[in-house]
């Protein structure tokens, strides 16, 4: 195929899948960014949340459970989440046909602090970045988007490849004096180059969510076996007391600074406690204590660090879309990047309008054939 045919071929896809996907990818983006803010915002929101121990002891388990029992009784308890010394004890509550939620209890006093403010919002934020919130359709049109992100990034790769490629600053200088059609195109294609890893990244992992196959087939690689699916929330009888569990994990765990801890039993009937330390290197690096639910012997003991590497990479692929395996810095770029990406769907938008003005004009402008017959008579 001729360059001047491949490009307008490849122009002519990078548009058709900029008007059916951009404006999918816009909105998906931008919910993204929004979750990438989601803890600030919570915290900043729940002040009340943020409890000092002020010489106190900590209250177990079982105390906080009754508590979160008598404040919604009409509720069953699912779990226990420590955020450590200083913040709420959030106890985790579920009824058929509702919404999970969580209940904030001061883990020193006791009292009932309430649910986390701004929670509904983020979990509406959610569903419309998983699925456009309407369910399975919407989850298909947003994996189809986000495969065309590839297309995106490979098309418009060619269409912009300048004369000196091996320039970075050819590739990532945006011209500041454009004009008109030509600033959005900077707009549209250099900020592009500098978002392009991210976005890759992005893409590649956000798949795994999106298709049964993708999954099935990096988990394959991986050496993972894909979990069942869950079914309805756990129905299983909640353990007697998890006060010898947690006296055990303490000690156990000294230098924990989060921990989830289930209420059920697992099969083997051991009660699980995930958690993490200061050392973990990121959010979903979970390690792992089976207690014995009635004298909290341990019975079994999985450091993250020990478990094998394809465990480790699968459990690293939400850190790697969130960015949050690059830390602090990882979280800046890929929440930047995410709220950005409205701008590629509006500005390849703009840039067509221009596009149709300009040769609408150009039309208005020719001569009609009759006068140009009468010119060269």
């Amino acid at each position: 195929m001729r360059p001047s045919l491949l490009k307008r071929v490849l122009f002519r896809l990078h548009w058709l899948a900029g008007i059916t996907a951009g404006l999918v990818l816009g909105l998906v983006g931008f919910t993204g960014g929004l979750l990438g803010l989601e803890a600030p915002v919570l915290s900043w929101l729940n002040p009340a949340l943020h409890v000092s121990a002020e010489g106190r002891a900590a209250q177990t388990p079982d105390r906080w459970i009754a508590a979160a029992r008598a404040a919604m009784p009409e509720h069953a308890v699912r779990g226990v989440a420590w955020e450590g010394p200083e913040h709420a004890v959030g106890v985790r509550m579920a009824r058929a046909g509702a919404r999970p939620t969580e209940i904030a209890i001061d883990p020193y006093s006791g009292a009932v602090l309430g649910t986390e403010r701004g929670t509904a919002f983020f979990a509406t934020v959610e569903q419309v970045h998983r699925n456009l919130a309407i369910g399975p359709i919407g989850k298909q049109v947003v994996g189809a988007s986000t495969a065309l992100v590839f297309v995106f990034i490979a098309s418009g790769l060619y269409l912009r490849w300048p004369r000196r490629a091996r320039s970075p600053s050819a590739w990532l200088r945006m011209n500041t004096a454009a004009k008109g059609r030509g600033f959005w195109w900077q707009l549209h294609a250099v900020v592009g180059t500098w978002l392009l890893i991210p976005y890759l990244v992005a893409a590649a992992t956000g798949l795994w969510w999106s298709y049964d196959a993708y999954r099935n087939a990096v988990n394959g690689l991986a050496g993972v076996p894909t979990p069942a699916r869950r079914g309805p929330a756990n129905d299983a009888p909640a353990v007697a007391s998890l006060d010898a569990a947690w006296t055990s994990f303490l000690r156990e765990a000294p230098d924990a600074v989060r921990a989830s801890m289930a209420t059920s039993t697992a099969a083997d009937g051991a009660l699980e406690i995930r958690y993490q330390t200061a050392a973990s290197p990121h959010d979903r690096a979970w390690d792992s204590l089976k207690l014995d639910p009635v004298d909290g012997r341990v019975r079994s003991r999985e450091p993250y660090a020990e478990l094998p590497r394809g465990r480790r990479f699968v459990a690293s692929l939400f850190p790697l879309h969130s960015g949050s395996w690059f830390g602090v810095p990882g979280r800046v770029v890929a929440v930047t990047a995410a709220l950005l990406m409205p701008l590629f769907a509006l500005s390849g938008l703009w840039m067509w309008v221009l596009r149709r003005r300009n040769d609408a004009l150009r039309r208005a402008a020719a001569p009609a054939p009759q006068e140009l017959d009468a010119r060269t008579a």
